[in-house]
């Protein structure tokens, strides 16, 4: 049977570049040809949303940044992330998540197109293939399921992509509580935050919306089993282990993939497209007071030519009324007519004017627009790339790792010899068969069960990716974070650092609730 997809990731608001993606809302010919590398244009017509409960068109014309600006204001809730700009700082308050629900491609598109063949070859013309309500009745039994977790009110955008090799939904929700305020902990977590409460919370909700998904011929994934060790001998258990090691290390060191001079480019090129773009947020201020300045002198004369206008009618009806004479009358009127055509003058001068200051503008905003998705693409690249592939610090640190190992291995042999000194020789029989004790999770031992994923942790830590360290060791069956406010400290030198980051990569594989061995 075909499974389920859902997956949540946090985000500090919504960029305008993720909204034009979402809405497929493009500005340009270089962005037009850019998001047809990612979906069927042949098919963008058969997207749709889900507002109220109903189907409707995808709304371009109101961007999903502006929808949360909007739910924000009427509901006097305040976003966390305004004020951090406003003091010069980088937005990182969870306030939007963004769910993308869907499932296997097959029954997926059974759904969205019944018995109609889709071609998903690049460039293919797909203009026949029409919308199934079969898509249209399982998105609305999502919206209404997200509603229910959620609060309908808490729901900015709900689209539905079948321009893609996967139809999908892309929902996102605010986590606003019950208080009307912003609180990804209270609303996605509870109120204990940790990763565990996370993670129980979200295997609820797969368990929850599988019970809609199946009647669309959609099941609950199975959950991912640890090792399968206790299905194996010891003695197997080691060999299999030793054998991926060698594979393990062999992948990594046979890499190819050399990244220095790519990531010093790219830090380069962060760091420009970060200087444009305050540059460019500059101008648009500049530009945006001018459009405003404009318009309001515009209004101005606009009111006062409506008052010319209104004395020279009042002028002709006092002549006409004998309340002034013809030439007294003729004699103002030429000197108010004369006032009109000067402000009308004005007023042509002011629009052309406005109409240069409002392309200008838009100019920049597309602009910015442009640069902050290509900021936002490297600034993703680099951050992936690193702790993956930074070869150099990666085999520095699982040397440093083997020698940890072999130090203290060293240290407890010392230990098990000064046991045994002054032992007999059948003392001594008897302790060497169960010697193994003074290893029993030793850095030693961990090193060898888990050489690859230590190192790489430790690599995470050292170059200060603290995310993808928690990811790879939880992936591994490790349980918790380094912990707030990790990091080198100012009287450590780097081989401490170093050290710590090895031990703490090694705490942070060590299983949640492991039960020690007996042997």
């Amino acid at each position: 049977m075909a499974k389920q997809v859902m997956d949540v990731r946090a985000g500090a608001g919504m960029t305008v570049s993720q909204s034009n993606e979402h809405l497929r809302v493009a500005s340009n010919g270089a962005y037009v040809s850019r998001l047809s590398n990612n979906f069927d244009p042949t098919r963008e017509r058969l997207n749709f949303e889900i507002k109220n409960g109903e189907v409707t068109p995808v709304d371009k014309a109101t961007s999903i940044p502006r929808r949360i600006e909007t739910i924000l204001w009427q509901r006097g809730i305040k976003d966390p992330n305004k004020e951090l700009i406003k003091k010069g700082k980088d937005p990182n308050r969870r306030t939007v998540a963004n769910f993308i629900l869907g499932g296997s491609r097959e029954q997926m598109h059974r759904l969205a197109f019944g018995n109609q063949v889709v071609d998903l070859e690049h460039g293919a013309n797909n203009s026949a293939i029409k919308r199934m309500p079969e898509i249209e009745n399982w998105a609305k039994d999502m919206y209404r399921f997200m509603s229910a977790q959620f609060g309908e009110k808490n729901i900015a955008a709900f689209v539905v992509h079948l321009d893609e090799t996967n139809p999908h939904i892309h929902c996102t929700v605010l986590p606003i509580t019950k208080d009307e305020k912003l609180s990804w902990k209270k609303v996605m977590v509870g109120e204990v935050d940790s990763k565990f409460e996370y993670q129980k919370r979200m295997m609820k909700l797969h368990d929850e919306i599988s019970k809609i998904n199946a009647n669309y011929g959609l099941e609950r994934g199975d959950a991912i089993a640890e090792t399968g060790a206790k299905h194996r001998t010891t003695e197997q258990y080691h060999q299999e282990l030793r054998k991926e090691l060698k594979e393990q290390n062999k992948r990594l060191f046979d890499t190819k993939i050399v990244l220095d001079d790519a990531i010093e480019k790219n830090e380069e090129t962060i760091k420009e497209q970060k200087q444009t773009i305050d540059s460019l947020n500059k101008e648009i201020k500049h530009a945006s007071a001018r459009v405003k300045g404009l318009s309001t002198m515009i209004e101005h004369l606009e009111t006062y030519k409506e008052d010319l206008e209104k004395e020279i009618a009042k002028l002709k009806a006092d002549r006409d009324s004998g309340k002034i004479s013809a030439e007294e009358a003729a004699r103002k009127m030429d000197a108010i007519t004369k006032n009109l055509e000067d402000v009308k003058a004005q007023i042509l001068d002011k629009e052309s004017k406005l109409s240069v200051a409002q392309a200008k503008l838009d100019s920049l905003n597309a602009q910015t627009s442009k640069t902050e998705t290509r900021y936002q693409e490297v600034k993703k690249k680099l951050q992936t790339a690193l702790p993956e592939y930074n070869k150099n610090a990666m085999q520095e640190m699982e040397a440093f790792g083997y020698n940890l190992a072999a130090f203290d291995a060293m240290k407890r042999m010392e230990k098990y010899n000064e046991m045994t000194a002054n032992m007999s020789p059948d003392e001594r029989r008897i302790l060497d068969k169960y010697n193994s004790v003074l290893l029993d999770d030793s850095i030693f031992e961990q090193m060898a069960e888990n050489a690859t994923e230590i190192t790489t942790v430790a690599t995470a830590l050292f170059l200060g990716y603290l995310d993808k360290a928690t990811a790879i060791a939880e992936s591994h069956g490790g349980g918790g974070g380094p912990g707030t406010g990790w990091g080198k400290k100012d009287d450590e030198d780097e081989l401490a650092f170093k050290r710590r980051c090895m031990l703490m990569a090694m705490h942070m594989m060590r299983p949640q609730n492991k039960v020690k061995r007996k042997r």
